[in-house]
């Protein structure tokens, strides 16, 4: 067994933490602070969530392990990032990970640097048993160009009210928390969407929750842009439909499955999506391509198995540190 602390820099955002997890929370403002946490505590594996510039105040440690676990796992082409040679390791959902750093990195050694341990977070496989719902769960509009996936502002509005002119189909609305963000345009198109939602009450709602599990299991099928959400939605085996970035400078990783496989929808045809959406209900060979993303995408492991497999991985990593220090020990 391994204990487990949480380390922040920022007394705020320990505050928000506490109020989440009983896990315990330490606050060190200071490199040097960091630095002797490392190295007088008992600590063995360092995992980091994103890819924030302030990891490498923790980095500097020699004498522990560095394991990179990122924020998600997509077709976005900010799902790698030359950062991750600082590390260690990386663990990763699943193959289509360890494919996508080999095809974008330079001198990176992918089998001995990734673990796939799944994602721990997906929620459980939900059998709706309600309406046909669809799920729409834009991502926001990023900070550039090349990450513009977020379909909200160009044509999220039209999407929307195509689904609920058809009186059969219910709506589920789950904007990313960071939409406008950046950009007041996608934030006065998030309000539209919510107005025209609220117009439908018994046909729609907005989900704002945290944990987007109970969505996930009353939906029927999803509509996501190129985002982490589509991909845990892979874990529900239940069709999926892709949008189309509309910015021109916006690029997909390679290789993108998710993206290049799965039914499109865009500006050109947002106007008619019930069209989209009820193609993919209805197409008999939907079921077996999604098992076949899900394998790729997610190792075909459920929440409860990918903790398991993380928990693990942590484990082995952990035994490699000890064996380290041995060595380096003898060595000295």
């Amino acid at each position: 067994a391994m204990g487990v602390t949480i380390l922040v820099q920022d007394s705020r955002v320990a505050a928000t933490i506490r109020a989440e997890t009983p896990t315990r929370v330490v606050v060190a403002g200071l490199t040097r602070t960091v630095g002797a946490l490392l190295s007088s505590g008992d600590v063995r594996v360092v995992l980091y969530l994103g890819q924030s510039n302030s990891n490498a105040v923790a980095l500097r440690a020699p004498s522990v392990m560095h394991v990179f676990l990122n924020h998600g796992d997509s077709d976005k082409y900010v799902s790698v990032s030359n950062q991750v040679k600082g590390f260690d390791f990386a663990f990763v959902a699943g193959q289509a990970s360890v494919d996508r750093h080999a095809a974008s990195l330079m001198l990176f050694d992918a089998p001995q640097r990734l673990k796939v341990v799944g994602r721990p977070q997906v929620p459980p496989r939900g059998e709706p048993s309600g309406p046909t719902t669809v799920l729409y769960a834009p991502t926001w509009e990023g900070t550039l160009a090349i990450n513009a996936y977020s379909s909200v502002a160009a044509f999220g509005e039209e999407l929307v009210a195509s689904l609920l002119a058809e009186p059969d189909l219910h709506v589920i609305y789950r904007p990313h928390p960071r939409t406008g963000a950046t950009d007041h345009a996608y934030k006065k198109a998030d309000q539209r969407i919510r107005a025209l939602i609220a117009r439908h009450p018994e046909q729609a709602r907005v989900d704002t929750d945290p944990n987007p599990a109970e969505s996930f299991g009353q939906a029927h099928i999803a509509i996501a842009d190129v985002s982490a959400i589509g991909t845990d939605w892979l874990a529900q085996r239940k069709p999926l439909i892709s949008t189309v970035p509309s910015d021109p400078e916006a690029r997909v990783a390679h290789p993108a499955r998710i993206f290049e496989t799965t039914p499109h929808l865009g500006a050109h045809n947002a106007a008619d999506a019930v069209t989209t959406v009820r193609a993919a209900l209805a197409d008999p060979l939907a079921s077996a391509h999604i098992d076949e993303l899900y394998a790729y995408y997610l190792g075909g492991m459920d929440g409860t198995t990918a903790t398991a497999a993380f928990v693990a991985a942590c484990g082995e990593v952990a035994d490699l540190c000890d064996l380290e220090r041995a060595t380096l020990e003898d060595g000295a």
